[in-house]
């Protein structure tokens, strides 16, 4: 599939500043801890008593502002929620999204001595996906290759590099156990990538499809981090194939429709 043809906002440039700008912010929020005047901020919020399950939220509000930012900036007034794929179909993305879910929510199910459901799964399942669709997805790969034209792989791997960075350690305290997280995570980027290109840019279905997946990892416990073991991984695995497949049918619909 190529990329959309050039607009009058890839014409001027204004999608570099764009991802530009997503980038500094996505790298401000994995970083912000060590910042002396955001750890004292948090300090003072502290103590005064305000809840750490709202203090932590300033990285993914953070992200979602520049997020919508950056689509205003890129895609213009009033083109925010067009450019990041908000305004397309929901019912269609919700129905690819439990179908191809399905191997692995039950797989979870099956497995799970109990569910769970905190205020870190609620994070897990709800706010992540949409945070992380938007930036990475919709914002580095949809403006990167809708307005700047650039070759969608390259900016697929790139995008998910950092994605899968951001679930690691970026200190000493990396080691060989990070690896099989990062390895699923960049995988994971640029999967849902190439689902997010092939159904239109319709981010409800990456984001949709991104819950089910953390849901069933989360809510009933199926592994301790994005590496997994082998039956999570099976479930997993069982998802990827059921997604890959249905939009490999989607994309040779459209192949024959416009034929």
């Amino acid at each position: 599939m190529s990329a959309e043809p050039a607009t009058p906002a890839a014409r001027d440039r204004r999608w570099i500043v764009a991802v530009a700008g997503m980038l500094a912010v996505l790298v401000f929020a994995r970083l912000r801890s060590e910042v002396p005047l955001y750890v004292e901020l948090h300090r003072w919020l502290d103590a005064r008593d305000v809840p750490a399950s709202l203090r932590h939220l300033d990285g993914s509000l953070l992200i979602a502002g520049a997020a919508l930012f950056a689509a205003r900036l890129a895609w213009g007034r009033g083109g925010a929620c067009r450019g990041l794929g908000l305004r397309a179909p929901l019912p269609v993305a919700l129905w690819f999204a439990l179908v191809s879910g399905l191997p692995m929510l039950l797989q979870a199910m099956l497995a799970s001595d109990g569910v769970r459901w905190d205020w870190q799964v609620v994070r897990g399942v709800v706010l992540a996906p949409l945070v992380e669709e938007a930036s990475f997805r919709a914002v580095l790969v949809g403006i990167t290759v809708r307005l700047g034209g650039r070759r969608f792989w390259p900016t697929a791997v790139l995008a998910a590099a950092l994605f899968g960075s951001m679930h690691v350690p970026w200190s000493a305290a990396f080691h060989s156990g990070h690896l099989g997280i990062l390895a699923a995570t960049i995988a994971g980027g640029v999967w849902y990538a190439w689902i997010l290109r092939a159904h239109d840019w319709n981010l409800w279905t990456t984001i949709l499809l991104h819950a089910v997946m953390n849901g069933a990892w989360m809510v009933f416990g199926a592994a301790d981090d994005a590496a997994g073991g082998l039956w999570p991984n099976v479930g997993r695995g069982l998802t990827i194939v059921v997604g890959t497949v249905l939009t490999i049918r989607r994309l040779r619909r459209r192949r024959a429709a416009d034929a």
